[in-house]
């Protein structure tokens, strides 16, 4: 029989937990999750003698002490971050249990799935498998729907029984099958240690060293701080961030907007453009220098395009009392309302910079930061329909994007559907060559705008309801191009920094009596 998870037959968790009766359970995966772990102790531990697993990890092997198991839940959800500890806790005492044996594939990758099931009396309509591709995850069981397509195959004692439980027993008694792990230390010592006690301490982290709370913030941190992007280990990277961080600028920022200008400039370097919307006071522009800085450094010049009001935020930083006057930036600034025609190569409004269109779509390489971006929502505008025109799609050179915004959505999603597409010069199909391998842009946020009604509908307006609508496509896409942070979110990861508490406002109600000698709004009026 197959399962797919999708079909009208039985999915995994449903063919294991009516077809296991007494007996054994033998089970090959490449990984695992906790959530499903936990559920196979609840629902099928009375009835098996003997557990026989060999897990893989989830990524290839590299035998460092600080490799990333997949313990936490796939797709995890603000609800599901709240049941962790829970499900940790019931997976560390079923592992604990002493008809649980464990091994894993050192150095290989197991990448086999297998479920195999021994009747204690070897009845061959007792026996069953499950092969092909679900993993011990609750996607894989079948226990969760996720955008992931399964196939197995399952039947019981007869057929090709006797050959899956050969296959298992011979690999389990394989030389490349350990019951130890090799863990190699910072200082390059290695060590052995049982793999079993090694996932049970693993597990045991997620209830032991971490609240709830700092789960929570943990799991924000992962899908919006941006940082998913940097690698410690990268050298190349590393080096070409020598210059900007002896810079005055860098030095000056707080750890969380050093990384944030980190992870732009990842972005940027992979995309070709980002979008920085941390919330007010989070000093945007001063991260937005430092990226400018860097770009600098990599022999790019800088255009500023931002409101007229925001003139003396950017131009402050060629005065010589300014605090960062020594790093000697060199930037050029237009306006929004200068996006057209009879302003940008007017010299009345170019000001000292002397800029016209065809100097930056013909030098040398180029960075676009478009400060309040959100005033370039609506590509139906004329500044946008120019802006793209005239500057993305005639601009010959290399090209970086860099918007910034507190409130990129005002109305609707599509604002910043509008924005992200400025990142790829207003082309729907910008990221279809991308690692994000997203083909339409307009696609995703149709689908995102049709989950986003849905949740509306539903009236609860839970924000973890909306996040398991929206499509896997719409997360990636913010992922990869959006570093968004706000105060909490800032409050708890640097411990120091405090933000001002806001006074209630001392509200004056005005009625007739509050109006000197006249009695009624009639006498006012006359």
């Amino acid at each position: 029989m197959l399962l797919d998870n999708e079909n009208k037959n039985k999915k995994v968790h449903e063919w294991i937990e009516e077809y296991t009766t007494n007996g054994k359970m033998s089970v090959v995966s490449g990984y695992f999750t906790v959530g499903a772990m936990a559920w196979l102790s609840k629902n099928i531990n009375d009835n098996i003698s003997e557990f026989k697993f060999i897990l893989g990890e989830m990524v290839d092997w590299s035998g460092h002490e600080n490799d990333a198991l997949d313990l936490l839940n796939e797709e995890l959800s603000i609800e599901g971050a709240f049941q962790l500890n829970v499900l940790a806790q019931k997976a560390v005492d079923f592992l604990k249990l002493e008809k649980v044996e464990i091994k894993t594939l050192e150095p290989n990758f197991c990448h086999a799935k297998l479920f195999i099931f021994n009747h204690f009396e070897n009845k061959t309509n007792n026996n069953y498998f499950i092969t092909g591709s679900s993993n011990i995850t609750e996607s894989g069981l079948g226990l969760k729907t996720t955008s992931n397509v399964e196939l197995n195959h399952a039947d019981f004692g007869a057929g090709n029984y006797s050959e899956y439980l050969d296959w298992f027993n011979d690999l389990w008694k394989d030389e490349k099958a350990h019951s130890k792990k090799t863990i190699i230390h910072e200082d390059g010592r290695k060590e052995k240690k049982d793999f079993k006690t090694y996932l049970i301490e693993q597990i045991e982290l997620i209830f032991s060293a971490y609240s709830p709370k700092d789960i929570y913030f943990k799991i924000l941190f992962e899908l919006y701080g941006g940082d998913l992007l940097l690698d410690e280990n990268d050298a190349e990277f590393s080096k070409k961030m020598g210059r900007l961080e002896n810079t005055i600028i860098y030095k000056n920022l707080y750890e969380f907007q050093q990384k944030g200008v980190k992870s732009l400039i990842k972005m940027m370097d992979k995309f070709g453009g980002a979008i920085l919307a941390d919330a007010v006071g989070l000093g945007k522009t001063w991260t937005a220098l430092a990226v400018i800085k860097h770009y600098e450094f990599e022999g790019y010049q800088s255009l500023i395009i931002c409101p007229k009001k925001l003139e003396q935020n950017w131009s402050k930083f060629f005065e010589k009392d300014n605090l960062f006057y020594r790093d000697d930036f060199e930037f050029a600034m237009r306006f929004h309302t200068d996006l057209q025609y009879d302003r940008w190569e007017n010299p009345k409004y170019k000001g000292k910079d002397k800029f016209d269109i065809h100097t930056f779509c013909n030098s040398k390489p180029l960075v676009l930061v478009i400060d309040e971006s959100h005033n370039l929502r609506n590509n139906k505008s004329e500044r946008y329909k120019w802006f793209v025109e005239e500057l993305l799609a005639k601009t010959k050179g290399k090209l970086k994007v860099l918007l910034l915004s507190a409130t990129p959505i005002n109305n609707s999603l599509w604002d910043l559907r509008n924005q992200f597409r400025l990142l790829v010069k207003d082309n729907d199909y910008g990221l279809k060559e991308t690692d994000l391998e997203i083909g339409s842009i307009d696609y995703v946020f149709r689908r995102s705008r049709e989950a986003m009604r849905i949740w509306q509908s539903e009236g609860a307006h839970r924000i973890g309801g909306l996040i398991d609508l929206l499509p896997r496509e719409f997360m990636r896409l913010t992922d990869a191009l959006l570093v968004s942070r706000n105060r909490k979110w800032v409050s708890n990861i640097e411990k120091k920094l405090h933000f001002p508490v806001k006074e209630k406002p001392d509200n004056i109600f005005v009625t007739p009596k509050n109006f000197g000698t006249f009695e009624s709004f009639e006498e006012l009026f006359e």
